[in-house]
C-alpha cells in the first residue's frame, strides 16, 4: 500500500517512519526546499517550550546532547537525523498542487523544479502544520505614511535589527513575547501591545522544572477535558468539583507568586504595569494547544520598566507612532508584528472537500482529530497538538494505520460526526478561539492517548507501578516500542477491534 504524506515538518516526519516501520510505502512531498516545517521558518534563537525527552520520537533518542530546551537549529539538526535513521523518501521542493480522487485512492499532483507530475496512491495523510500558515492581514491604515519598519516575526533573520530603537510589538503569543524580551535585551525601548493578557507559565515552580510538574497524570487529571476515560478522574470532575477549583486556585497563587503577578508591588508604577498583564480568564480556560513558558526576563523586564506593557486595539500608524483606538500614541521605529496564523487551508483539496475542511473559523473537528468521516482514504497528522505533540502524532498514525490495515473498524459517519461535535462544542465552551482550536489538546495528552491505546487495544498506563503512574512526568520515552507492542497483539487477534465509547 502506498501512502502519501503533505508536509515534512515533525508531524509528516513522525507519521512516516510509523507508517513504514508497520509496513507501508510512504513519499513525503514537501513544497520548500528544507525538511522542518515550522522550524524552518524560526526566528533567531526561538527555543522549543517543552525539554529535549517530550519532543522526539519515541524509538529514536536524540543522537547528540541538545540543550535543555532545544533550539531551532538543534531541532532541525535532529529531523534530519531522523529522516536519515528511518530512510524516509522525502521529496524537496515538490509542492502538492491538487489531490484527484479516484475509485480506489488519489492521484497526488505536484509542481517541482523538473516540472508537473502525478502519482496514484492508496492514502494520503495531510500534515501541512497549522504554525506554518500564512500570517493574518492585519489593517494598518497609515502604513505608507509610516517613516520605520513593520515585520512580522517570520521576518527578522537577525536580532540586531530590535537594537537601539523605539520598538512597539503586538500580540500576547510565544512569539511576542520573545520578541519583546530580545529587543529589551538589546536596548531597545519596548512597548508591548495587545487586547487581552494571557498566563504565561513559569519555567519552575519552587526551583521543579514545569515539565516535572505539569506532565504527570496527577496534574492532568485535574485539568477539565472533553473526555476522562478513566473512571476515578472522571468522578473527581463529576463529583468533586470543588476539590479541582481549590487545585487550580492553588496553582494560580503559586503562578502569580513566581512571576510577580500580585498586588504587594510598593511601588504604584511597577504596581499598574502588573495589573495590565492579568489575564480576565482562569488557567485551566487558557490552557489551549499551546501555553507559553514566560521568557526568563519578561516579567523582570516588565517590572524595571523596560518593557511597558499596553493593552487596547491597534487603530493604525501615524509618521512616526501606532495609534491605538483610545487615542494614545506611541512613538516607535520599528512595529513588530506577531499575532499567530491563518486557520490551515487546504488548496489541494478538491470540492466538497475543502469547504468542508475551511468552513469553521476555528479549524474543522476531526474524528479522533485524526479523519473526517465524509472524506474517504485521508488522514490527518499533527491536528491534535498538545505538550506531548510527537507521541500524540506517532499513537494516531498507529491508530490510522490499524484502520488501514483492517484492525480498526470505525463507527458509522454519523456516529463520528456526533463525537465530533462533542468535542467541538466543548472547546468552545471551554477555550479561548484561535484559529486552530479544534486540533488543540494542550494538556489534556493522557486523556486523548488514552483513548486512543484503548482503540487500539493497548495498555495507556506506561509506568512501572501505580505511584509513578501517579506522581511521574511522562515523556516519549514512556511510548517506546508501542509499534512493536501492537504488532505484536495484531498477531493474535482474529477480529477487528472497535473504538471505545468515548468522544475524542
Amino acid at each position: 500500500m502506498r501512502i502519501a504524506i503533505i508536509g515534512s515538518g515533525i508531524s509528516g516526519i513522525a507519521a512516516a517512519q510509523v507508517l513504514m516501520r508497520t509496513g507501508l510505502d510512504v513519499v513525503v512531498f514537501e513544497r520548500s526546499n528544507t525538511i522542518g516545517g515550522i522550524w524552518a521558518l524560526a526566528y533567531p534563537e526561538v527555543r522549543l517550550q517543552n525539554i529535549d525527552k517530550h519532543y522526539q520520537f519515541a524509538d529514536f533518542p536524540w543522537p547528540f546532547k541538545p540543550d535543555l530546551h532545544p533550539t531551532g537549529e538543534q531541532i532541525r539538526r535532529y529531523l534530519k537525523a531522523a529522516v536519515d535513521h528511518f530512510g524516509i523518501d522525502v521529496r524537496l521542493q515538490h509542492e502538492v498542487t491538487a489531490l484527484r480522487e479516484e475509485p480506489k485512492g488519489w492521484t497526488v499532483e505536484t509542481n517541482s523544479p523538473d516540472g508537473k507530475n502525478s502519482e496514484l496512491f492508496d492514502f494520503v495523510i495531510v500534515a501541512v502544520g497549522h504554525y506554518s500558515q500564512d500570517k493574518p492581514a492585519l489593517e494598518l491604515p497609515g502604513r505608507d505614511e509610516f517613516q520605520g519598519e513593520v515585520l512580522t516575526e517570520r521576518d527578522i533573520r537577525d536580532l540586531d535589527v530590535l537594537r537601539d530603537k523605539r520598538v512597539a510589538v503586538v500580540g500576547f503569543g510565544k512569539s511576542a513575547v520573545d520578541m519583546a524580551s530580545f529587543a529589551a535585551q538589546r536596548g531597545s525601548k519596548v512597548h508591548h501591545v495587545f487586547r487581552a493578557p494571557r498566563w504565561l507559565l513559569p519555567r519552575e515552580i519552587f526551583g521543579v522544572h514545569m515539565a516535572n510538574v505539569m506532565f504527570g497524570r496527577m496534574s492532568t487529571a485535574m485539568l477539565p477535558a472533553w473526555v476522562h476515560p478513566n473512571a476515578i478522574e472522571a468522578a473527581l470532575h463529576e463529583r468533586f468539583s470543588p476539590a479541582v477549583s481549590g487545585f487550580w486556585k492553588m496553582i494560580t497563587l503559586v503562578v502569580r507568586a513566581q512571576t510577580g503577578l500580585h498586588s504587594l508591588w510598593r511601588d504604584p508604577e511597577v504596581q499598574k504595569r502588573m495589573r495590565l498583564l492579568e489575564p480576565d480568564e482562569s488557567i485551566p480556560y487558557q490552557m489551549r494547544a499551546a501555553v507559553a513558558l514566560a521568557p526568563d526576563d519578561y516579567y523582570p523586564f516588565v517590572i524595571q520598566g523596560k518593557i511597558l506593557p499596553c493593552r487596547g486595539e491597534i487603530k493604525g500608524l501615524s509618521k512616526n507612532a501606532l495609534l491605538l483606538e483610545d487615542g494614545r500614541e506611541i512613538p516607535c521605529d520599528l512595529v513588530a508584528l506577531a499575532i499567530g496564523h491563518k486557520s490551515p487551508g487546504f488548496p489541494f483539496l478538491p470540492e466538497p472537500y475543502r469547504t468542508w475542511m475551511e468552513s469553521e473559523p476555528d479549524g474543522t473537528q476531526l474524528y479522533r482529530h485524526l479523519v473526517h468521516p465524509r472524506i474517504p482514504r485521508l488522514a490527518f497528522a499533527g491536528f491534535n497538538h498538545g505538550f506531548l505533540h510527537v507521541p500524540g502524532v506517532e499513537i494516531g498514525t498507529l491508530w490510522t494505520s490499524a484502520v488501514l490495515r483492517g484492525d480498526l473498524t470505525l463507527p458509522s459517519a454519523d456516529e463520528m460526526e456526533r463525537a465530533m461535535e462533542h468535542v467541538r462544542d466543548w472547546k468552545r465552551q471551554n477555550g479561548l478561539f484561535e484559529p486552530s482550536r479544534s486540533y488543540g489538546i494542550a494538556t489534556r495528552f493522557h486523556q486523548y492517548l488514552d483513548v486512543l491505546l484503548m482503540d487500539l487495544g493497548l495498555n495507556p498506563y506506561r509506568k512501572k507501578n501505580a505511584l509513578l503512574e501517579i506522581v511521574g512526568p511522562y515523556s516519549a520515552e514512556d511510548y517506546r516500542d508501542v509499534v512493536r507492542e501492537y504488532e505484536r497483539a495484531r498477531s493474535s487477534r482474529t477480529s477487528p477491534q472497535r473504538p471505545v465509547p468515548f468522544a475524542n
